[in-house]
């Protein structure tokens, strides 16, 4: 979802996988933390994804946030000036 307030861009997406624990949404936010450790690394990502997007949201002014979805899952919210 997109929206717009005075001064931000407000990009929202849910799902309603299996989320990420509260206890772990900051780590998660930073390089090579990967919170499903029954993942193989020959299938599964190296932890880059969330913190090269939490690097690239704060390098223009923005802010990202992590939060669970209403009936399970994850919420990720993008804040960009746009003034």
């Amino acid at each position: 979802m997109l929206a717009r307030d005075s001064e931000d861009a407000i990009i929202t997406v849910a799902d309603h996988g299996p989320g990420i624990p509260e206890a772990e949404r900051e780590a998660v936010l930073r390089p090579f933390y990967r919170c499903e450790t029954s993942r193989s690394r020959d299938t599964g990502g190296i932890g880059l994804g969330l913190s090269i997007a939490s690097d690239t949201i704060s390098a223009h002014g923005g802010t990202i946030a992590l939060s669970e979805t209403a009936g399970g899952g994850l919420t990720v919210t993008v804040r960009l000036s746009v003034a």
